[in-house]
Parts: C-alpha cells; sequence; structure tokens
C-alpha cells in the first residue's frame, strides 16, 4: 500500500475522532521517520510491512480512545518539541500563559529563581530555563516515572544544567531555604473527583489520575502550592499556579491579604479563568 492510499484509509477509520487527517499524517511520518513534506512529495512511495503493522497498532490505540500525543510520544508546547508518556500529563496550550506571564513579570531581570511544583513531562521548567539561559530552576515531582521524562526533555531542548529535578511531595515541607525563589510557578491536579468522572474518556482512561486529582475537592494540592509559595517565596516574588475553569475565586481566597497582593485571576484564550497570579508582600 502507497503512503497516499494508507493515509486515505486510515482517515476514513478514523472519522469520528478528532482530526483524523491530521493524525492520519502525523502517524504516517512518525512511523516512517519523515516530515510533512516528505509526506507529500513521496506520497506514492509503498510502506513497507513492518512499518504497515506498526501503523495499524498505532490507528487500534487510537481508535480505542488514547490521545494522539501517546501514539507519537511527543507534544509541542511554546514552540518546542516535548516527549511523553503514560507517566505524564499531556502539556496543554492554556500552560503557556505561565510562562508568558513569567517571562514578562521578570523581562529585566537576568538572574531569576525559579520552582516548579508538579513539573510532570518539565514543559514549564524547561522552557522557562530555554527561553531564559540565565535563569535557574528547581522542578519537583512525587513521580520517578515522570521525572525520568523531565529530565530527558530538559537534555533535549538544552536546559540540563539549568534545572535540577527533585522527587519530592510538594504537599509536604521541602528542602529549601525560605525566601529562596523568586518565582513560584506550578500547574497542579485540581480536578475534583466529582469532576472526574464526567472528564473525556480519553483524559479519564489514558492520563495519569495523580496528576489530575488532589482529593475529593480539587483545592488540595492548590492549596498546598500557596502554602510552599508563601513560605519560600522573596518579597516581591511571584506565584503562578494554574487551576479549573470554575476555581478562579477559590484559589484567590487560598491567598490571605495579609502575605499577597497585586493578586489577579488570568484567563485563557477562550475567555475562561485559568491561572492565579499573586505577588509576595514586602515586609511578612
Amino acid at each position: 500500500m502507497t503512503r497516499r492510499e494508507w493515509k486515505i484509509r486510515a482517515t476514513a477509520r478514523l472519522a469520528g475522532t478528532e482530526a483524523p487527517a491530521a493524525v492520519a499524517g502525523l502517524l504516517l511520518c512518525h512511523v516512517l521517520g519523515i516530515d510533512k513534506v516528505a509526506l507529500v512529495a513521496h506520497s506514492e512511495e509503498t510502506i513497507p510491512p513492518e512499518a504497515e503493522e506498526r501503523l495499524e497498532a498505532l490507528v487500534e490505540r487510537r481508535l480505542a480512545g488514547e490521545p494522539a500525543a501517546y501514539l507519537l510520544g511527543r507534544r509541542e508546547f511554546f514552540g518546542r518539541d516535548f516527549l511523553v508518556n503514560s507517566s505524564t500529563l499531556i502539556p496543554r496550550p492554556e500552560t503557556e500563559h505561565l510562562v508568558e506571564e513569567a517571562l514578562e513579570f521578570f523581562h529585566a531581570r537576568r538572574d531569576v529563581r525559579f520552582l516548579d511544583l508538579g513539573t510532570g513531562s518539565g514543559c514549564i521548567a524547561v522552557t522557562l530555563a530555554a527561553e531564559r539561559p540565565a535563569w535557574r530552576g528547581e522542578a519537583v515531582d512525587i513521580s520517578p516515572e515522570a521525572l525520568a521524562v523531565a529530565r530527558r526533555n530538559a537534555e533535549r531542548n538544552g536546559a540540563a544544567e539549568s534545572v535540577t529535578f527533585l522527587e519530592a511531595d510538594f504537599t509536604k515541607p521541602l528542602p529549601f531555604a525560605p525566601r529562596s525563589f523568586d518565582l513560584v510557578i506550578s500547574n497542579p491536579p485540581y480536578i475534583s473527583e466529582e469532576e472526574y468522572a464526567g472528564l473525556d474518556p480519553g483524559v479519564r482512561n489514558f492520563e495519569p489520575r495523580s496528576a489530575l486529582v488532589p482529593g475529593p475537592e480539587g483545592l488540595e494540592h492548590p492549596r498546598a502550592v500557596e502554602a510552599a509559595a508563601r513560605a519560600l517565596l522573596k518579597e516581591g516574588g511571584l506565584l503562578l499556579m494554574e487551576h479549573g475553569y470554575l476555581q478562579g475565586e477559590a484559589c484567590r481566597a487560598l491567598c490571605p491579604d495579609a502575605y499577597w497582593m497585586d493578586m489577579r485571576t488570568g484567563r485563557d484564550l477562550a475567555g475562561k479563568d485559568r491561572y492565579l497570579f499573586a505577588v509576595r508582600r514586602f515586609g511578612v
């Protein structure tokens, strides 16, 4: 079967899933080790039998609901390629807002020390270090499997010397000196048990539950992030934390006025509440 014929057939089989033609093309490029230009330019080349077997297996996995990012083993974030697997969440465009806010807030600062809580694939920490080579960061996750992926992503994106990875539970005291960070940034688990039951099956059945659900309420880990940030941020330091689109008010309420100023809720491109922005007060 030629590449063109296989793509037509796979697109038809994947009808009803998200972007079937695009996914079929990506699978071809992934298995054959080619880019989109080569796929189009050599569309009449025959697919080797062993490659066709691999492609068929991937299509079956996609039809079973597995996200395309896991089939490909990667996802783009902030213009860079990040490895992902079933141990890590798939990076989302919404999380890029955290990076944008951090870069803007510290645009005039060359040396920034940051702490990424619940790093997962490392997409936030690695992107910050890649965008600002002079910055230095610590990235914390409780999952050794996720940290292995994050370390590989740091190496692939030239950030291995800038980010240190730590296996730890950030809901407990961390081994860092008080007031030693300029930035605490996090995309923590924030889905409640009730919300989890209604998630898209592609998320619920394939992405790691522990990276999505912190407890019945959904605010258990956001509360821990605020506590860690309060202890570890320098005066005037910045807390950026992603949250659910209905959690804006609740997350602001986690931050006592005595310790935080300039609090606001940032919105995503769909206009939904998406992250907390708060500055550590001076003198407390």
